[in-house]
């Protein structure tokens, strides 16, 4: 009997995952988040093995694709917010509309402000003019519309979940309690893309984010 008791009490007696800074060594257990507090708490929703679709893992890119994604169930979940391959995050981007795959990226630069960069379809629309070569007026006119592949960078804020442009006003204000960084940063005007990254890293490993976090930061 007490070796019953002790085998039912035996999952509250184990001791919690003890808490670690989020960084390149960090793991995330391999699954779907439903959520970012799912995310902190390094504790999927989902499992692999409940998942629908065929999935592309592009590694190079820091990409995964996942084709025809749903659950074995026919339970929608709804939109998954970020999965975990190998102990990689990978965050939901987009659902691409020409092939109709969802698409996520990978978590760069690990930390309390990690990046996430993809690349998008966006649609531009430009008025364009035919000019008569006799007195080179116009004579007709209209708007036509172009699609081109841009480049998105965002950072991730772990402690809230909002994601953020990666511009100088952005990493001003998010490394606003740095002196060093904030003045370097107002001292250069036309700061580069490498030099707004390089101030995130910096300050993320000044500003270790503990993972999983505690319930108050959830």
């Amino acid at each position: 009997m007490k070796w019953i008791l002790l085998l039912l009490l035996l999952p509250c007696l184990l001791p919690a995952q003890s808490p670690e800074a989020y960084g390149p060594d960090y793991r995330f257990r391999d699954g779907v988040y439903l959520t970012h507090e799912a995310l902190l708490a390094n504790q999927p929703d989902v499992e692999w093995s409940e998942i629908a679709g065929e999935m592309v893992q592009l590694s190079e890119d820091h990409r995964v694709q996942i084709d025809g994604y749903g659950y074995k169930s026919g339970n929608d979940r709804g939109t998954p917010y970020a999965i975990a391959l190998d102990g990689l995050p990978y965050l939901f981007v987009q659902v691409d509309g020409r092939r109709g795959f969802s698409e996520f990226a990978g978590l760069l630069r690990p930390g309390r402000y990690p990046t996430v960069a993809y690349d998008t379809t966006v649609n531009l629309r430009r008025l364009m003019k035919a000019y008569n070569p006799a007195n080179g007026k116009p004579f007709r006119e209209g708007y036509v519309e172009r699609q081109r592949r841009e480049r998105i960078t965002r950072i991730l804020d772990m402690d809230t979940g909002t994601l953020r442009p990666l511009d100088r006003a952005t990493v001003l204000l998010l490394v606003r309690d740095e002196r060093d960084l904030r003045s370097a940063l107002e001292q250069t005007p036309d700061a580069t893309t490498d030099k707004l990254l390089r101030a995130l890293e910096i300050y993320n490993s000044r500003h270790p984010l503990l993972l999983p976090a505690p319930p108050a930061q959830r």
